[in-house]
Parts: C-alpha cells; sequence; structure tokens
C-alpha cells in the first residue's frame, strides 16, 4: 500500500537495469516453472537508470509471476531491456527512458480489465490465488521512481507490460 500511494521511503542507487535482470535469472526461472520458457533480450548499450534496487527487484518479480499465472498450460516469458520516447506528462517530461518490459504468451486481458489492474485489491486470479496487490505495487514503485508504466494486452493474445525509467545521469 506504501509504494501504491507513493509514501514508501526509497533508497535510489545508479544501477544497470541488465544487471539486476541478470541477477534476478535464476530465481524468476525457479518461480516461473519448467512449463514456461523464459527468453532474455538485454539491449547492451540502453544505460543506466537511478532506481531503489529492491523495489525494482520486486516490480520484475511481480510482472514476471502476473506472467506465469496468465500462462496455465505453458508458454513463452521475455524480458527485455532497451530504451524508448515518451511524450510529457503532468508528472514527468517527455524524453528518452530506460525500457524494461515483461511480455507473456499467456490468456491476456480485455479493455475492461486494463483499465482496473493496478487498483489495489483488483484480482481475476480464482479465490485464494492472489490479493490484488501486485500490480498495484509496481504501480506505485514505477510512479515514485519518476516512471511510467504501459501496457498491451487482448483477450488470447497475451500482454506486454513496458516500464519506462529516466536515464541516471552519474556514473554506477
Amino acid at each position: 500500500m506504501l509504494a501504491f500511494s507513493r509514501r514508501q521511503v526509497l533508497e535510489p542507487r545508479v544501477l544497470d537495469l541488465n544487471g539486476i535482470v541478470k541477477g534476478l535469472g535464476g530465481m524468476l526461472e525457479r518461480i516461473i516453472g519448467e512449463h514456461i520458457r523464459v527468453i532474455y533480450s538485454l539491449a547492451p548499450s540502453a544505460g543506466l537508470v537511478k532506481v531503489d534496487q529492491v523495489q525494482l527487484e520486486q516490480v520484475i518479480i511481480n510482472l514476471a509471476m502476473n506472467a506465469r499465472d496468465a500462462m496455465e498450460r505453458g508458454g513463452t516469458l521475455t524480458i527485455a531491456t532497451g530504451t524508448g520516447d515518451l511524450e510529457s506528462s503532468g508528472e514527468r517530461p517527455a524524453g528518452r527512458y530506460f525500457t524494461l518490459a515483461v511480455k507473456d504468451t499467456g490468456c491476456g486481458m480485455d479493455a475492461a480489465t486494463i483499465g482496473r489492474m493496478f487498483e489495489p485489491f483488483f484480482t481475476t486470479k480464482g479465490r485464494g490465488r492472489g490479493l490484488g496487490l501486485g500490480l498495484s505495487t509496481v504501480y506505485g514503485i514505477v510512479k515514485q521512481s519518476g516512471g511510467e508504466i504501459k501496457v498491451e494486452s487482448r483477450p488470447g493474445e497475451g500482454s506486454v507490460f513496458s516500464v519506462f525509467l529516466p536515464f541516471a545521469e552519474a556514473p554506477a
């Protein structure tokens, strides 16, 4: 709830997101399970970000676990890094951002679900299979880190969660 409300105290440091993803690789594959193929597509020159490492790891884990749950019969999970451009919003400037994309080949979501997915306690999972806090936590952490999260999804076609984080200006 603190992350969603953007009141959680973060300890940002300049980090290499590719290094964080690589460091989580073994654990992610154990969490995801053998029925899902995990692909990493990490851009070698994407840059550095200033984030709280533990919170960013939580973002990656939460998105990967949601992808796993959307692929009960198996599929492919792709975790990619790169860069992307965002237009200005009231909370952050326009420009080039570092991107982390988590893509699955799962069941996808309809427009009504996409419209509510970041609400605390909203879940489409069956009873006893989730509290509905994972995506609201992701949303809060990304926003508090000065970033943006965008989602593309269609029923039967999977989902792509794209996290945009500002580049860091200081060396790691």
